[in-house]
């Protein structure tokens, strides 16, 4: 499963430098530098996330938000240049998701992106299905064959952030910050360890390789192909 991010940036650079690091990072990406083109592709394609940058040349990056409102309501994060409270409670006001700050650093804006995608996940109802097992959001269970796994909170919480970010890989950092919370820098790095070995356990293997692998010096990757639905499998 691969989500689909339209950027709506027009400085080429910054466009196509952002448009390769998120293809690196497992998403599907398409560009537009101005409105029309931005409006045709959310009406053509499945796009889970808009980067849209608040100054467009001659185009308005909050009017454009208005328009997208009107029909859609995909999850949308602004690129800007100004950080004065009255501009980002615009942003919000226009129906923007999310905001970052021009400089900005990339690690904070896949943190972003993530969170974004991941609330827009629950809030569609969506399951996913992966090999052997399926995660209904509902209820909260991962489904192996007719029987709920007895996954604790925190492996839970591994497994379905690590399921829904296939095929990308997750870091040690992420995982301990989205399962702790604020805590997680008080959390050994052995609880992790430990965690992630008792849910493959639980887990099982699907076609004699395990559902969870590690990537050496990074982090942990789901590594069974996923799909999602709309409604239950």
């Amino acid at each position: 499963m691969k989500f689909h991010i339209l950027i709506t940036e027009d400085d080429e650079n910054v466009a196509n430098g952002l448009s390769d690091i998120l293809k690196s990072y497992g998403y599907q990406v398409s560009v537009s530098d101005n409105s029309a083109d931005t409006i045709e592709i959310l009406n053509r394609e499945n796009i889970a996330l808009v980067i849209l940058d608040v100054c467009l040349g001659e185009d308005s990056g909050y009017d454009l938000c208005k328009k997208i409102r009107e029909f859609s309501d995909v999850p949308i994060l602004f690129l800007t240049g100004c950080s004065s409270e009255l501009e980002l409670i615009r942003g919000f006001q226009v129906g923007g998701d999310d905001y970052v700050t021009k400089p900005f650093r990339m690690q904070e804006l896949l943190v972003r992106m993530q969170a974004i995608l991941r609330r827009s996940s629950l809030n569609k109802g969506e399951y996913y299905q992966s090999g052997e097992l399926y995660y209904n959001h509902f209820t909260h269970q991962m489904i192996k064959g007719k029987e709920a796994l007895p996954l604790t909170s925190v492996e839970l919480k591994i497994a379905v952030l690590l399921l829904k970010s296939w095929p990308n890989t997750i870091t040690r950092k992420d995982l301990l910050y989205h399962v702790w919370d604020n805590d997680f820098q008080f959390v050994e790095e052995n609880t992790l360890n430990v965690n992630v070995s008792r849910l493959r356990d639980k887990l099982g293997t699907f076609e004699e390789a395990p559902y969870i692998t590690t990537i050496r010096g990074v982090g942990y990757r789901w590594a069974v192909s996923v799909k999602r639905y709309q409604k239950p499998c």
